[in-house]
């Protein structure tokens, strides 16, 4: 049997969700748009895999816990004052640059010196704020958007790549670490937010690898991947979403929502302002009704 007979009989109808990256405003638009999907009929809860990568891996565990519902109440629930630029970003962020950040992420995607080798080039900003004893700041933002400290039931994978060493890793409810920990890891954007403590190391965005990270769910046959924005064709930093898609071609079907232009306006210039949250979220719910019936017939 050739390997790509053998991934095809390992599918099997297995269907997963892959969530990317997108900040603040990815976490509410992802939300919207979920529960609206949620609304529509479609039984995104009976998803054998969720695949979360940074503001996937916080809505992951809310599809995971049943929750989202709750969450996109919150988002709606905010007030003009809590919208305001007077609170831009979450405690931490609002005094960083973003231009650097993004400067070396770019030079990662051109970079030819191999992916993990890349990876540690961008880990070494991260590590400039890193202080491996306190990571209080980091689970406190993230906390509040958990429903709970424990691992939900059912297959959950989040992502996160150690800043030191490079390598990607895929966490889940067997891999012995606190769930906070894990997402705030997911969620720790180098520059911006310290890596995080997990095992022992020290991990950060699992979106230094790929956005969506659709690779982790090769093993599924259906994969419904939920995206914030465009990938590049090729990455020195690991497989994007096209490569993935073409890699895949013949073992499993993908289909993939990425935010239309009117949610991308929702997002503003910096995803980590915390007064895109609701805009964005309504953006999602809107764009729920779009594309909702060729989810279904691809879900289905």
């Amino acid at each position: 049997m050739s390997e790509a007979d053998t991934r095809r009989d390992q599918s099997g109808s297995r269907r997963a969700i892959v969530l990317g990256g997108g900040g603040v405003a990815g976490i509410a638009w992802e939300t919207g748009l979920l529960t609206g999907l949620l609304q529509h009929g479609i039984d995104l809860q009976a998803v054998d895999v969720v695949v979360g990568t940074s503001a996937g891996s916080v809505v992951g565990v809310n599809l995971r816990a049943g929750s989202l519902d709750a969450m996109y109440a919150s988002l709606l629930a905010e007030s003009d004052e809590d919208r305001t630029v007077a609170d831009p970003a979450p405690e931490g962020a609002e005094d960083r640059d973003l231009s650097r950040t993004m400067k070396v992420i770019m030079a990662g995607i051109a970079s030819t010196e191999g992916e993990a080798a890349t990876r540690r080039t961008i880990g070494e900003l991260a590590l400039e704020d890193y202080q491996r004893s306190d990571d209080t700041a980091s689970l406190a933002r993230i906390a509040p958007l958990l429903p709970g400290k424990e691992w939900p039931e059912g297959e959950l994978r989040i992502t996160a790549v150690d800043a030191e060493t490079g390598q990607f890793t895929v966490f889940d409810r067997d891999s012995n670490a606190e769930l906070a920990n894990v997402v705030a890891a997911s969620c720790a954007v180098p520059g911006v937010f310290k890596p995080i403590t997990v095992d022992g190391h020290p991990y950060m965005d699992g979106g230094m690898r790929s956005a969506t990270n659709a690779d982790v769910a090769a093993d599924c046959a259906s994969i419904l991947v939920i995206a914030c924005s465009p990938e590049p064709p090729v990455s020195g930093m690991g497989p994007t979403l096209p490569a993935t898609i073409d890699s895949l071609r013949g073992n499993s079907e993908v289909f993939v929502v990425q935010a239309d232009e009117e949610s991308t306006l929702a997002f503003g210039a910096n995803p980590l302002l915390i007064h895109t949250r609701r805009a964005s979220a309504e953006a999602g719910r809107r764009q729920a009704d779009l594309v909702a019936e060729a989810v279904r017939a691809f879900w289905n």
